[in-house]
């Protein structure tokens, strides 16, 4: 009898494994069911039952005609859009074709892609992505590659999204796979991949200057000649500007000013504060982590980190990341994640879930020092009527290149939500290259959505 209730209660104990492993293979097949079914192995599935991509306006972006996957009628949103919309072998692999294949095949767990009456094949997608904006974005940046991305930061809606170089998908290349002209196309800068930010990281070295001296840091002052010696090296400036606070550092963007300032923070606190605000986290855009902002202060000197906070040394930014810091500063403190469609089931779903990058009190200041800059410095004229962009420029230097220049801000006009970010590889300057390409896009933007 003792051996019958052994056997016994292990046939339950294995009963109960049974259960649990039927009732974790339904969940796991629930959740990720259309993505095993459209892993790249299974593309010999074909385009046939793909469903049509449209933009914001109801624009064709994507569609099936026979066994033909075909794009836009525009070969520049074609190009524009290839990193978003993506290509028909999938080798753009953050792409809505890519992430979202189960949803454009009309997958389902349980007819999987087959035609029955409980599914027909084919599910199309709206996009928040404005095509006009997209073809602006791409021809703003001109001859040069970059990555371009704006979005509404009280709701997500993403409006452009811009990586080049790109090709059109609908007339391939032959040299796609050896000219350099073409090289890392398959990636989407945007997502993908991290820059030298030069000064836009002025605004991590001000965050940080804002928690050690909440009462004081606008009324700092250091003296730029030009240059100054640190560490036994020389940190030089783009201008002589003399005796500054806080607010005239920041439009001028000077480079004693932060080199100095970051020395008098610390490694230790300005590493933690950068890591606050994003650095060396992946974030998610829908089911994709991008790539993330990175520094590492751990072995600087005072001459390293007087050029880590201005931008240099080990720092590398996320265009993506910038958004989020840009979204997070114009509401407060907090940012909405940037999605590409308005659905909670699909590719960049809702998430309540606050994602605080800066206090409050934080992103008020900074706030009021992007504005500064657009008003005293840049020129409110270069942006369309009542926006009250708020920015900040940045000239990354680079070793045997052209620098890599970016624009980053937002309005701060509750009726025109857009927070953005330009960078452009290889150009002349922030202001010059990345904000007079921004102001194509901010005007494109003002004047379609």
């Amino acid at each position: 009898m003792r051996t019958v209730g052994k056997r016994s209660i292990v046939l339950y104990i294995l009963l109960c494994l049974f259960i649990a492993g039927a009732v974790w293979l339904v969940i796991s097949l629930l959740m990720n069911g259309g993505k095993w079914a459209m892993q790249p192995y299974n593309y010999h599935l074909g385009t046939s039952n793909l469903g049509e991509i449209t933009d914001r306006d109801g624009n064709i972006l994507a569609k099936t005609e026979g066994d033909v996957r075909v794009y836009s009628e525009n070969e520049t949103v074609r190009r524009s859009l290839l990193h978003t919309v993506g290509d028909t072998d999938g080798m753009i692999s953050t792409s809505v074709q890519a992430t979202m294949r189960a949803n454009l095949t009309g997958y389902n767990f349980i007819t999987g892609v087959n035609n029955t009456v409980l599914n027909s094949l084919g599910g199309n997608l709206k996009l928040t992505i404005s095509s006009a904006v997209n073809e602006a974005a791409y021809n703003a940046l001109g001859d040069r590659n970059g990555a371009v991305i704006v979005y509404d930061y009280t709701n997500g809606d993403v409006i452009s999204k811009v990586s080049k170089p790109a090709y059109d998908p609908m007339n391939i290349p032959e040299d796609l796979q050896t000219s350099e002209a073409y090289k890392g196309v398959f990636l989407d800068k945007v997502l993908s991949q991290r820059f030298v930010p030069g000064s836009i990281f002025k605004i991590v070295t001000e965050a940080a200057a804002m928690e050690l001296w909440p009462d004081t840091w606008q009324s700092k002052e250091y003296n730029c000649e030009g240059s100054v010696e640190i560490g036994g090296s020389r940190i030089t400036c783009l201008g002589t500007h003399g005796a500054q606070n806080a607010y005239q550092a920041f439009g001028n963007s000077c480079n004693v000013y932060y080199a100095l300032l970051a020395n008098e923070i610390g490694a230790e606190r300005l590493q933690k504060k950068a890591e606050e605000m994003g650095f060396g986290e992946s974030l998610s855009f829908g089911d994709i982590k991008c790539e993330p902002s990175f520094i590492d202060l751990s072995a600087a000197g005072a001459n390293q980190l007087g050029w880590a906070g201005v931008g240099q040394y080990t720092t590398l930014a996320n265009p993506y990341h910038m958004l989020a810091l840009m979204g997070a500063i114009a509401n407060g403190g907090t940012y909405v994640e940037p999605r590409l469609t308005d659905s909670l089931d699909l590719f960049g779903a809702l998430d309540s879930t606050d994602k605080r990058l800066t206090t409050a009190s934080e992103a008020s200041e900074l706030k009021a020092m992007l504005r500064n800059n657009v008003e005293e410095y840049y020129g409110d004229w270069l942006f369309p009527d009542g926006m009250q962009i708020c920015a900040k420029s940045g000239t990354a230097e680079l070793d045997g290149k052209k620098p890599t220049c970016w624009f980053v801000g937002f309005s701060a006009n509750p009726e025109t939500p857009y927070a953005f970010v330009i960078m452009v590889e290889e150009g002349e300057g922030g202001i010059d290259t990345a904000g007079n390409a921004a102001a194509a896009i901010i005007g494109a933007v003002n004047a379609n959505v």
